[in-house]
């Protein structure tokens, strides 16, 4: 069976993951699990003859961590990197050595100049010196076991201005210029006159982000299996937004306004591989438009991500405030909300006007829907001038027969409504956000692996 931490780093798809595809994770206290794991030793090797593969190392860094066979070693949030260094001392490489440190480095990198790279991690540790030790231990082996710092310093708005951040998740996108890279190295100091060495490895760094648990309300839902209370009754399981209204032509032969009212669950923070519940409600006095704009054709809501960064336009400005935030990368779409009908919700098909009064009636159309998080998310996260972002927008209708009267509307296509969300990488504590979707919603995913239970799912267990 896949042991929790793979299924955390590398998910359950067959496909492969990049260096920061990793599926949301709940940690497993007991002792007893964790010893079960298998350990994976990671080697770096240093020979005296780098063209012949087949020549006897003379240096060797070994690494243990929880990752697969064949892959970076990897590390969650809390713990130790833990291995050894070993040199041999019957080679003449080993001679004349003076100092032997490993070193943990952190780096940031948004571009090739100087100015776009920031070491935001570099913690030194002596394993042997000359000076410390009269003779060099026996077989010049030495264990070493390092604590990652949950935080660390680094400049932001200006250069000499310094802020505390989370230690930041590995980033390496191929696509993406910018990363977020860790080594381990050897040092190997020699005395004057002769070259230093230096080993190293590279490694992966996962954030543990957790929300906070949800309402009440809606940890009975999940606990239950049964449908999620709208935001009229479970006030605290939800942030309303406030209402937009959207004009245009329908049919070229009339004017109409709808208004929408959307409402996100919350808290503002989702695991991914779980669900952003939303709920939505369109009114109108129009019911023709009402219906046409409420079918999920025309409903465009999506989870959008922004790389940012600020950035000195050169090194003479490299104690200046940095520029405002400039996009380094396209903004992505990352996933369409799916919608239905709320259960119990009754539509309205007629003309929209009281023929006792001949006034106009207001009709209202309830949609229920949410957004599936791949486990392949990265997590939300900001470091220095470097960060992502989430936001779930609302895009102007798309559907035939209706064009927009707004302007900006009409040729940029931009939201309507926006709000930032985080997406973090454990779920909260607490029953475990299943999804709500039908189940012909589910099955348009080539890999529903990717993807939270549904209700209908767990109910044929």
């Amino acid at each position: 069976m896949e042991s929790s931490f793979n299924a955390f780093v590398y998910g359950n798809s067959c496909l492969p993951q990049s260096v920061t595809s990793l599926p949301a994770y709940t940690r497993r206290p007991s002792p007893q699990l964790r010893a079960r794991r298998e350990m994976t030793e990671h080697v770096a090797e240093l020979s005296s003859d780098i063209t012949n593969k087949r020549a006897k190392p003379w240096a060797t860094l070994r690494v243990y961590s929880q990752a697969p066979v064949g892959t970076l070693p990897t590390f969650v949030e809390g713990e130790k990197i833990t291995g050894s260094v070993t040199l041999d001392a019957g080679m003449s490489n080993s001679r004349h050595i003076s100092c032997v440190k490993i070193i943990v480095r952190g780096e940031l990198s948004t571009g090739v100049r100087e100015v776009d790279r920031v070491t935001f991690l570099e913690a030194s540790t002596t394993l042997w010196s000359k000076d410390a030790h009269a003779t060099r231990q026996d077989g010049m082996h030495w264990p070493f076991s390092i604590d990652l710092p949950r935080e660390v310093s680094a400049s932001s708005g200006t250069m000499n201005y310094v802020q505390a951040y989370a230690l930041p998740p590995t980033f390496m996108e191929r696509n993406t210029r910018a990363c977020i890279r860790y080594n381990l190295i050897v040092h190997i100091s020699r005395s004057k006159f002769r070259e230093d060495n230096n080993l190293q490895m590279a490694w992966i760094y996962i954030l543990a982000s957790r929300p906070d648990p949800p309402s009440q309300l809606r940890q009975l839902a999940y606990q239950e299996n049964s449908p999620l209370l709208g935001p009229e009754v479970d006030l605290k399981g939800w942030y309303t937004l406030p209402s937009a209204k959207v004009y245009g032509t329908l049919f070229k032969n009339r004017v109409i306004e709808v208004t929408l009212k959307l409402s996100l669950a919350q808290p503002l923070s989702y695991t991914r591989g779980s669900v952003i519940p939303l709920s939505l409600t369109l009114s109108s006095t129009d019911s023709q438009a009402l219906d046409l704009l409420s079918s999920h054709r025309a409903l465009t809501v999506r989870l959008r991500r922004k790389v940012t960064s600020n950035r000195a336009q050169n090194l003479a400005e490299f104690n200046a405030p940095w520029n405002a935030t400039q996009l380094t990368e396209p903004i992505i779409d990352i996933a369409d909300a799916v919608w239905w009908q709320r259960p119990g919700s009754t539509s309205s098909n007629e003309t929209g006007i009281n023929s006792t009064t001949l006034s106009k009636v207001i009709l209202y159309k309830e949609m229920e829907g949410e957004i599936l998080l791949s486990k392949s998310l990265k997590p939300t996260f900001h470091i220095s001038h470097f960060g992502i972002e989430y936001s779930v927008v609302v895009l102007p209708f798309d559907t035939t027969g209706f064009v927009p009267s707004t302007s900006a509307q009409k040729i940029y296509n931009g939201p309507i409504i926006e709000q930032r969300v985080e997406i973090m990488t454990m779920f909260p504590k607490g029953p475990r956000p299943i999804s709500h979707s039908p189940p012909e919603y589910q099955g348009q995913s080539t890999d529903t692996r990717s993807f939270p239970p549904s209700r209908a799912s767990l109910r044929g267990r």
